[in-house]
């Protein structure tokens, strides 16, 4: 009898409704961090600011969630428990929208399908992608009452035939300008939730550029809620910010009270954060935006002596700095002009050249224009920080379809030795030619080097690609290695570097022999605002037809990137070898670099 009534209770409980959770509470009870994408595996615990934010997901009376912030925050952790929330408690179709296809399926791969495995009450909801009768792929899991579907922001078939009530747009200032030529993939994927009146919109992004970034965009349009800590000694509720962190002294890194003005401690940090709360900035009209940066998180890496150390590290390179404010401080990057003079360039005070380069560059790189009647090189020279000697610009004539320009490339530049003022030799670390021009001739000048690091790029103008993207598939066929570019990001890199004017980290330095005209193409185009299916885009034209001194900086910059180097590593290295040489009473004899170099922009021909 008591067997008879236990089955029956159980049965029961089957058919019961789930309990009414948010969805930091169900995270909480049925959350499990998978090895593939946690530092620490095991049971989910929600930090206290990552409450309200998992809350207003669940939340009936918020339509719109939009979250402003730094890395180191667990956003995608929080996406992962929505998704895993309403496919165990209130099934629905949803999409995810990443920047690309290849993100999407990355993040299934990495993300979602780790969730469905180790998450008790998903396992048995979702089938196996990897049987044979299976309905679901890897950018698509159907489940009993909805479907999760994966798309990448650069495809406009993505947004077609679906019909969705939960849209979740991540990284939405890394999307492409448009979807095809079908406009805004934010406004496309909002068009696909308007027959659910329970519709749930989320946007999360790390912040951009000023005045570009979608997701300060639809914050601005929100409630506008910042995470507000008391004070461990007087109480007073106030915001962080990165100004009153004190920065002199990385072993006694101290938050300076707003109102008393006493010191805290990061030991205290914990305490502040666990009795913070959200405040709204705006009236609520049912759209929830939160704004959150690194120095409320709990992550072991964003312990306010680290974020000191990282910014002392790189408060000098523009560039570095730039990636600081966005994705440590969760702020846009305000632009400090479009442009760069040839004037304020050409004329800065040049060094005079020799057959030695400077004892300060480390590692060298070239970067290769191929034009219908000559190639175009810059060697440049790599020091700590970044910081830049160009040793020489080069012009090849002939037709690239022909053997004999490439072997002046191969031979003057290539495979020569650069010798440095302590007599260090040093050759060609990596090398990136332009394939965009004669690229069946590139191709087969590059493959047989590619073991030498000679590779060839395609240029890409894509809204925050990176500088050096992953080979697709396609690009293997042959040995073939063609290296994505991101010209754009390189452009934004190279112009923050020409506008500093003291050496250092990022500062450029020139010989004394180039001419005006090196200086106009280096500086030949800038930054304008356009409209692209209505959404504003940043892009890069041109001031002048040529612009080749540019694009060789672009290539050289590039093959620094897949260089990768230790800088830090090579100078000590390198400190040792010079001191070797100079206690060496009977050096072997230098090879010498007379008649090495042609002279910039054209003298030989």
């Amino acid at each position: 009898m008591q067997s008879q009534t236990r089955i029956k209770n159980e049965s029961i409980k089957k058919w019961l409704p789930p309990p009414n959770l948010s969805l930091s509470e169900w995270a909480d009870q049925n959350g499990i961090l998978s090895p593939e994408s946690s530092a620490e595996p095991g049971r989910w615990r929600t930090y206290p600011y990552q409450i309200a934010i998992m809350d207003a997901l669940t939340d009936p009376s918020v339509e719109r969630v939009t979250l402003i912030k730094s890395s180191r925050i667990g956003y995608t952790k929080i996406i992962n428990w929505s998704i895993g929330y309403q496919i165990d408690q209130d099934p629905a179709p949803m999409l995810v929208v990443q920047p690309t296809i290849d993100d999407a399926m990355g993040y299934s791969k990495d993300e979602i399908a780790p969730m469905i495995r180790d998450v008790e009450c998903l396992f048995n909801k979702v089938s196996d992608s990897k049987s044979r009768d299976s309905a679901n792929t890897i950018t698509k899991k159907n489940f009993p009452g909805g479907v999760l579907t994966l798309i990448g922001a650069n495809s406009a078939r993505g947004f077609r035939r679906i019909t969705v009530r939960n849209v979740y747009f991540d990284e939405v200032d890394g999307y492409p300008p448009t979807a095809g030529h079908e406009g805004d993939q934010i406004q496309l994927g909002i068009k696909r939730t308007d027959t659910f009146w329970n519709r749930k919109i989320v946007i999360g992004s790390t912040p951009t550029i000023k005045d570009f970034s979608r997701v300060e965009d639809s914050f601005n349009e929100s409630d506008q809620r910042y995470y507000f800590v008391p004070c461990p000694f007087c109480g007073h509720f106030q915001r962080l910010f990165w100004k009153r962190i004190t920065k002199d002294d990385p072993e006694n890194v101290c938050y300076i009270c707003e109102v008393c003005e006493k010191s805290i401690p990061h030991t205290l940090k914990r305490q502040m954060v666990d009795k913070g709360e959200w405040r709204a900035s705006k009236p609520f009209k049912g759209h929830a935006g939160f704004h959150i940066w690194a120095a409320y998180s709990l992550a072991p890496h964003a312990a306010w002596p680290l974020l000191v150390r990282d910014w002392n590290n790189i408060k000098n390179n523009p560039e570095k700095l730039k990636t600081f404010i966005n994705t440590v401080l969760g702020e846009t990057w305000e632009e400090r002009g479009d442009t760069v003079s040839d004037i304020s360039l050409s004329s800065r005070e040049r060094e005079t050249t020799d057959e030695t380069i400077s004892n300060q560059i480390l590692v060298i790189t070239a970067g290769v224009d191929v034009q219908d009647n000559r190639l175009e090189a810059e060697v440049v020279g790599w020091g700590i920080g970044e910081e830049s000697w160009s040793v020489d610009y080069y012009i090849f004539y002939g037709d690239p379809e022909q053997k004999e320009v490439w072997s002046q490339l191969e031979d003057t530049i290539l495979t020569m030795p650069f010798i440095r003022e302590d007599g260090i030799e040093l050759k060609i670390g990596a090398a990136c030619i332009d394939s965009g021009s004669h690229t069946h001739a590139v191709y087969r000048f590059c493959v047989p080097r590619q073991g030498r690091k000679v590779f060839a790029v395609k240029g890409s103008s894509t809204a925050s690609a990176p500088l050096v993207g992953r080979p697709s598939k396609r690009s293997f066929q042959k040995g073939l290695l063609l290296m994505p570019i991101g010209t754009d990001t390189a452009k934004d890199t190279i112009y923050s570097w020409l506008k500093i004017t003291e050496p250092g980290p990022g500062f450029c330095h020139f010989p004394e022999h180039y001419d005006e005209e090196y200086f106009l193409q280096l500086t030949s185009e800038k930054v304008v605002t356009k409209y692209i299916k209505g959404v504003k885009h940043r892009a890069w034209v041109k001031k002048r037809t040529e612009n080749h001194a540019l694009d060789c900086r672009v290539y050289a910059l590039a093959a620094l990137n897949i260089l990768n180097p230790n800088l830090l590593r090579l100078q000590s290295q390198q400190a040792r070898l010079a001191e070797s040489k100079r206690l060496n009473l009977n050096p072997p004899p230098q090879k010498t670099l007379g008649g090495r170099r042609i002279r910039s922009m054209g003298l030989v021909k």
